[in-house]
């Protein structure tokens, strides 16, 4: 099973446009949050899935920076298992969760990355015993967040 919730063609774009990405991921994690506070986790979850693509795409070129994107990536993973367990979907939850672990394991080796990778993971797991580590902690949400882009 490979998941993919955005088209090659945006995906491509996102890459070579980090700062865009970055926007990008901020309104589909707001939009994918709100739609699944008002219980609409079907609806949620395109947007929390393109939010996790883009930042799987930041991760792997560690933009801005990797304690950043780690955080990101893990918040996004969070928000989509929670909203596919919501849904009812156990095996696409358990799926995202192996594929973020994963992912985030492979930095467990590099002693500068280490308590980031680790605190990530075990927020992947939190489910109840704890909060999701924010994206950014005491940040506010940059300027022109907010806007109507819609998950392709």
């Amino acid at each position: 099973m490979n998941l993919r919730y955005l088209c090659a063609n945006h995906r491509q774009w996102l890459v070579d446009n980090k700062d865009c990405a970055e926007k990008a991921w901020w309104d589909w994690m707001e939009r994918g949050k709100l739609l699944s506070e008002e219980g609409n986790h079907l609806e949620a979850i395109p947007y929390l899935g393109c939010a996790f693509d883009v930042a799987g795409m930041l991760l792997t070129c560690q933009w801005p920076c990797y304690a950043t994107s780690a955080q990101r990536f893990s918040e996004s993973a969070v928000g989509l298992m929670e909203a596919y367990r919501e849904q009812g979907d156990e095996k696409l939850h358990q799926y995202i969760l192996a594929g973020a672990s994963s992912a985030l394991a492979r930095q467990l080796g590099e002693r500068d990355k280490q308590e980031v990778a680790a605190g990530c993971i075990g927020a992947l797991y939190a489910n109840g015993s704890g909060e999701p580590i924010p994206a950014i902690t005491g940040g506010e949400t940059p300027a022109g967040v907010g806007s109507n882009l819609r998950p392709h």
